[in-house]
């Protein structure tokens, strides 16, 4: 009985595959490849290397070591002179014009992200706001008196003895919880001897 070979890499035959999709699959899973192998003759023969392709859709890829702009100036300025083919101009251009779209888009999304989190600021302000009565922090902070400081001390700790209750009925027994729910009242303004009990 004959075996059938396992494992181990099958050969593609090299032709264009049909598929545009299957195309766009292998080039984004070969593309890397490509890359590291040129970054690795870079590193090993000091050689200065750049490659730039289009996908399927259009959209450029490129490596460069050390920079593909810098490599492809340096090939076009070692005896080509003035007269650069018009096909290497119109490479240059469309890769400038993808490089530029692409920082566009990253700038929008920056944007986008920076507005979201301004309205959500914005938000967040407005639900203080009606917590506080109407007034903003720093005018509450600043027409809060020792009475209130000692009312809200007072509801803390209350609230701390109800936490360590309810902790005590789920658990079945007594956990301490004096550190973690501890009120620093001395970053609270105001005079200090008011502030001990």
């Amino acid at each position: 009985m004959a075996r059938l070979p396992r494992g181990g890499r099958r050969k593609i035959e090299l032709k264009l595959i049909e598929s545009e999709r299957e195309r766009a699959v292998t080039l984004s899973k070969r593309h890397g490849g490509l890359f590291k192998k040129a970054g690795e003759l870079a590193t090993l023969c000091g050689a200065q290397i750049a490659i730039i392709l289009f996908t399927v859709s259009g959209k450029p890829l490129s490596f460069g070591s050390p920079g593909v702009i810098n490599v492809v100036k340096k090939f076009l300025g070692s005896g080509h002179g003035d007269q650069q083919p018009d096909a290497i101009k119109a490479s240059m251009n469309g890769y400038r014009q993808a490089e530029l779209e692409e920082l566009n888009h990253e700038f929008d999304d920056f944007n986008e992200k920076s507005v979201i989190g301004k309205k959500h600021g914005q938000t967040l302000e407005e639900d203080l706001k009606v917590l506080l009565g109407g007034m903003t922090y720093e005018d509450y902070k600043s027409c809060m008196g020792i009475d209130k400081l000692m009312q809200m001390k007072c509801r803390l700790e209350e609230m701390k003895r109800e936490l360590e209750d309810g902790c005590e009925a789920e658990s079945g027994s007594s956990l301490l919880l004096k550190d973690e729910f501890e009120v620093d009242l001395s970053k609270v303004e105001g005079p200090k001897d008011y502030l001990k009990l």
